[in-house]
């Protein structure tokens, strides 16, 4: 035995329970480590008990951590036993996994590694295969993040998130009470939500009170087919909806409008869309110049306040009265271009009673959906989108105690 390797030894370098390091050899800047069993047993990982019965030895090629700077494998001997307990395989080494080509500590390192840059960089720092990268990462992540088994959820918040261009979409479920992800979902079909709630149980599922999403009819008939929720309308949405008609009317305008209206309409569209209460006092006599110029753009900016104003309300029963008085302003109004967020409302009320009920929505889901767009953005996308439900469960869900950070 080499100098090297009882140093090594004397180190603490290579701890390896049932081993003894009998060889090292240094070849093109890469360390091969040669172990040799110290015991004729093997501990059966169903049971944990020691097993004498080896039907087979194999030799095993492992990677560990670099050693000064050079790529470093271990060669050692794992037995094949059969157990007393019926456990028929490869004997429990406390260093490595069965069938994995890194030692633990090695996968470990990886997986610290893709927490704070991307498989590629993890990659090339540790001198392993993309591929290998990957499947590290998944393996770990998969063992610390908590699966539906153990959730309770009483309050759900149900999204969708683009993953691709071209209308992909992954269905994203989270714990309101928690603020953390639960489940992914591929696409955002009735059958992608129907899938979370057979595998959350029948019992859990009807344990669920509330359910807040958007006006999507799918989404709508599997919360009603699996819970007895009330469904609660992200009054975010609604926002979203009531603006785009008011930048759709900005448009039109400016489309007919002369050369001099049309220089005091140019870039004020984030002005437009603003809530009032949000605009600083020497934007908003600037707004208040340009509305008088214009009577259906201020008709129009006037019904999105009204209608936005009406989600401050206290009262749902007033919340309700006002609703209905804002649907008559639009309809005294003459502005078609709301007629269409008029029936949406109104197919949908029951949702919006039930906000001014709950007060719940999905604002979480905006943090969410933007911490995902970092993961995107970090992998230059995603072609395995198993991969990428995991990363968003990693960085966004549940996690298991040991891993809470």
């Amino acid at each position: 035995m080499t100098r090297l390797a009882f140093s090594l030894i004397r180190e603490g370098i290579f701890p390896f329970k049932g081993y003894k390091l009998v060889f090292v050899d240094l070849k093109d800047a890469t360390f091969t480590f040669t172990l040799e069993g110290t015991r004729k047993t093997g501990d059966c990982p169903s049971c944990g008990r020691r097993c004498g019965r080896i039907e087979e030895t194999f030799t095993r090629f492992a990677r560990d951590l670099d050693a000064w700077g050079c790529k470093t494998f271990l060669i050692f001997p794992q037995h094949r036993i059969r157990c007393r307990c019926g456990y028929r395989g490869m004997e429990k080494l406390e260093f490595t996994d069965p069938y994995s080509r890194c030692t633990k500590r090695m996968e470990e390192y990886v997986f610290m590694l893709c927490k704070i840059m991307t498989v590629h960089d993890a990659a090339e720092l540790a001198k392993l295969s993309w591929h290998t990268v990957k499947n590290i990462d998944k393996k770990h992540i998969g063992k610390l993040t908590v699966g539906l088994a153990e959730a309770n959820p009483s309050k759900i918040g149900v999204d969708e998130v683009a993953y691709t261009k071209g209308h992909n979409y992954l269905t994203v479920v989270r714990d309101i009470d928690l603020g953390k992800v639960m489940w992914v979902g591929f696409s955002r079909t009735k059958e992608t939500l129907d899938s979370f709630f057979q595998e959350l149980g029948p019992l859990k599922s009807r344990a669920v009170r509330v359910a807040v999403t958007d006006m999507w009819d799918p989404y709508i008939a599997s919360v009603r087919e699996h819970t007895d929720a009330d469904i609660v309308f992200d009054k975010f949405h609604i926002a979203k909806k009531v603006n785009e008609v008011l930048d759709l009317v900005r448009k039109q305008e400016f489309a007919q409008a002369d050369t001099v209206e049309r220089k005091e309409m140019k870039h004020k569209r984030f002005l437009i869309l603003a809530r009032n209460k949000n605009i600083e006092e020497e934007k908003r006599e600037e707004l208040d110049t340009l509305l008088k110029q214009n009577e259906t753009l201020n008709k129009a900016y006037l019904l999105k306040e009204q209608v936005l104003d009406i989600f401050d309300e206290t009262e749902q029963d007033i919340a309700i009265k006002r609703f209905k008085k804002w649907m008559r302003n639009v309809a005294k109004s003459g502005i078609t271009a709301y007629d269409k967020v008029v029936n949406t409302l109104q197919n949908y009320m029951y949702g919006i009673i039930n906000y001014f009920k709950h007060r719940l929505t999905n604002a979480a889901s905006e943090a969410i959906n933007n911490k995902i767009n970092v993961i995107k953005r970090r992998a230059y996308g995603f072609r395995d989108i198993e991969y990428f439900k995991l990363k968003i469960i990693q960085l966004c869900g549940v996690k298991t105690p040991q891993n809470q950070r």
